[in-house]
C-alpha cells in the first residue's frame, strides 16, 4: 500500500512536484556534507596514485595493465560490502571483443582526382575484416541527415544500395546541442540503413575549429586501435552493418574533388555552415575505391560490478547505475628514449573511478531506498563499449535500471564553482541534482562546448539508447574553470603528461561528495525518473516517459 507521500505526489502538478521534491530531500540532507575530513582526501589519492602508476601502464583495455586495475577496483568494492554483481557471483563482467588496428594498406581513390594521403584524406582501419576492398558509385548526400521529427530527409530520391556515401561531417546547426550530437554520431547507421557500403566523411572549417584534420592524422598512428563487443555466435556487433569502410576528406581534399566535378565548393561550404546546413545532394560522377587492410585480434576485458542493495522494500529492486571508465589509452612509442611512453590517464580517468569509489564508501555507511549498481567499465576508448556491453546485457533486470550517473574525466585542477550535468534537462533526474548543487552551493550549469557534442561520446549514452535517463557529471567553468579545462585539454588530454600531479584533490573530494548526494537524491526519489514529456531522446529510443 503506497503511502500518503506517494499519493500526494502522484497528483500534484509538476510544480508541486518539484515543492515536494525540495521538502523530501531537505528533511535528509547528504550525510557528505558533514562529512569533510582529511582522511577521506588522502583515501581519494591514494586509489589515484595506485590507478595511474606505471606499474599498470596506461590501464588499455585488454591489456595486464587493465586487468591489475580491475581487480583494484574488485577488491575494493569487496572491501566496501558492495555485492558481487557481475559474473558467476563474481565482481566481473567478462566483455568479448575484437581490436582492430591499422595494417600496411589504407587507401581512397576517385576517379580523375588525384588524392594524397594524409594531406586530403584518411582512411580508418575496418573491423567488418582484415583485408578490405570497395569499389563503387559514389553519391553526395549533403549533411547525410534524416528525421521525421524535422520532416527532413537528405536519402530521399537518393540511392545508395551498394554504393559509396560522401558526406559533411556533422548535423543542422539549429539543433539542441545534445540532439545534434546524436545525429553526427549515428550519421554511418544512417548510410548503412539505407544500403550504403562505404562512407566518406567530409570536413568543414566549424569541423577543423572543434577537432583539427592534423590531429586525427596524429591519432590514426600505429597505436590506434577500435574495438567492438562480440555477440554470443562470436560476430563482432556493429550498429552500421552494411558499412564495410569509412574515410575522411580534408578540407582541401573535399575541394579538389567538388571541384573537380564542376561544383562550387565554396557554396557547399556556405550551405553546410548555415543553421539548417541544407546542401544539395548529387551523383558525384564515377566510382571511389577504398583498401584497407586492418590488424585484428579477440580479447576479453572486464567490466567491474558492484552493488548496493537498497532498504526499500517497495523500490530496492530498482537500481541507479553509477558508472565510470576504468580504461584508458595504455603505451605510446616514441622515437626519443627519454619521451615518456605511458599514459597514465590521472584525470582520464583515475579520477572518476576514485570518486566512484568515494561515492560507494559513502553510501555503504547509510544506504538509499533503491538498490545502486557501481560499474567500472572497459573499452570506452575503444569506442564505449564496456557501457555499451552492460547496457545491452545487464547483470540486473533490464527494466530495472532507472537512471544512470556518469563520472567521465572530471577536471580537477581548481575550485570548481559548478558543474555540469550533460542530459539534466531532459528528464525528471533535474530536481534532485539541482537540488544536490544547491546544498553544495554550486551553480548547475548548461553545456559550455555544445559544439563537442559530449553528450554521445561517453558511458551513460550507451544507457539512454536503451531507454534509461542518464546524466554525464564534470565540473564547470566558473571561477577560473574555463581557463583551466582549456590547458587540460590543450596541454593533458591524452597524453603522457596527464599526471597525478594535476590534481586538486581537496576539489576531487568535494566533487565525490556532491556525486554522492546526487545518487543517493536519485535513489531515494519517490518515484521512478522518467523522461520529461515529449523529449527527444525518451521518444527515439522508447523510454519512460511523463504524461505532462
Amino acid at each position: 500500500m503506497k503511502s500518503v507521500w506517494f499519493s500526494l505526489y502522484r497528483s500534484s502538478s509538476r510544480t508541486l512536484r518539484g515543492i515536494l521534491l525540495i521538502l523530501f530531500f531537505a528533511v535528509a540532507p547528504p550525510l557528505a556534507a558533514q562529512d569533510q575530513t582529511s582522511d577521506e582526501t588522502e583515501r581519494l589519492e591514494a586509489d589515484l596514485r595506485f590507478l595511474s602508476d606505471d606499474l599498470l601502464e596506461g590501464r588499455e583495455a585488454g591489456t595486464r595493465g587493465h586487468d591489475l586495475a580491475a581487480l583494484y577496483v574488485a577488491q575494493r568494492f569487496r572491501a566496501l560490502g558492495l555485492r558481487p554483481g557481475g559474473d558467476d557471483a563474481t565482481y566481473y563482467q567478462a566483455v568479448p571483443m575484437l581490436e582492430y588496428a591499422p595494417g600496411e594498406v589504407a587507401s581512397l581513390s576517385i576517379d580523375g582526382i588525384d588524392l594524397v594521403a594524409g594531406e586530403d584524406y584518411l582512411v580508418f582501419p575496418s573491423g567488418k575484416g582484415e583485408s578490405i576492398d570497395i569499389r563503387a558509385p559514389l553519391i553526395f548526400g549533403g549533411m547525410c541527415f534524416a528525421s521525421e521529427r524535422e520532416s527532413r530527409d537528405d536519402f530521399a530520391g537518393l540511392d545508395l544500395e551498394n554504393k559509396i556515401a560522401a558526406c559533411i561531417w556533422g548535423a543542422p546547426k539549429y539543433l539542441n546541442s545534445e540532439e545534434r550530437a546524436h545525429y553526427r554520431s549515428t550519421q554511418g547507421e544512417r548510410v548503412s540503413d539505407h544500403g550504403g557500403i562505404g562512407e566518406i566523411f567530409v570536413y568543414t572549417p566549424s569541423f577543423e575549429e572543434v577537432f583539427p584534420f592534423e590531429k586525427l592524422k596524429r591519432m590514426l598512428g600505429s597505436s590506434f586501435s577500435r574495438m567492438t563487443w562480440l555477440e554470443k555466435d562470436g560476430t563482432p556487433f556493429s550498429s552500421a552493418p552494411n558499412l564495410k569502410a569509412v574515410a575522411v576528406l580534408s578540407l582541401a581534399g573535399a575541394q579538389k574533388v567538388f571541384e573537380s566535378r564542376g561544383q562550387s565548393w565554396d557554396e557547399i561550404l556556405e550551405d553546410a555552415e548555415s543553421d539548417r546546413g541544407e546542401v544539395d545532394r548529387f551523383d558525384l560522377e564515377g566510382k571511389a575505391r577504398i583498401m584497407v587492410e586492418s590488424r585484428h585480434r579477440n580479447l576479453t576485458s572486464n567490466n567491474v560490478v558492484g552493488i548496493l542493495p537498497g532498504t526499500d522494500e517497495a523500490l530496492a529492486g530498482e537500481h541507479v547505475i553509477l558508472t565510470a571508465h576504468l580504461d584508458h589509452v595504455g603505451i605510446k612509442p616514441t622515437e626519443d628514449p627519454d619521451d615518456d611512453e605511458i599514459y597514465n590517464g590521472a584525470m582520464d580517468n583515475a579520477s572518476g573511478i576514485s570518486a566512484l569509489l568515494e561515492v560507494a564508501r559513502q553510501l555503504v555507511k547509510a544506504p538509499p531506498k533503491r538498490s545502486v549498481v557501481f560499474i567500472a567499465v572497459t573499452a570506452e576508448e575503444k569506442g564505449l563499449n564496456g557501457s555499451d556491453y552492460f547496457a545491452r546485457n545487464p547483470t540486473v533486470p533490464g527494466d530495472s535500471m532507472v537512471a544512470v550517473v556518469n563520472l567521465d574525466m572530471p577536471i580537477v585542477t581548481y575550485p570548481f564553482a559548478d558543474f555540469t550535468a550533460f542530459g539534466v534537462e531532459r528528464s525528471t533526474l533535474y530536481e534532485p541534482i539541482k537540488l544536490a548543487a544547491d546544498a553544495y552551493g554550486l551553480t548547475l550549469s548548461p553545456d559550455p562546448m555544445p559544439d563537442e557534442g559530449r553528450f554521445t561520446r561517453s558511458d551513460h549514452y550507451s544507457f539512454v539508447k536503451q531507454g534509461v535517463p542518464a546524466v554525464s557529471l564534470v565540473p564547470g567553468f566558473e571561477n577560473g574553470g574555463e581557463e583551466a579545462q582549456s590547458e587540460f585539454r590543450k596541454t593533458h588530454y591524452h597524453e603522457a603528461s596527464d599526471e597525478v600531479s594535476l590534481v586538486d584533490f581537496v576539489a576531487l573530494k568535494k566533487f565525490a561528495d556532491v556525486e554522492t548526494a546526487i545518487t543517493r537524491n536519485i535513489a531515494n526519489m519517490p518515484e521512478r525518473p522518467v523522461w520529461n514529456a515529449g523529449d527527444f531522446f525518451g521518444e527515439t529510443f522508447g523510454g519512460p516517459m511523463a504524461n505532462d
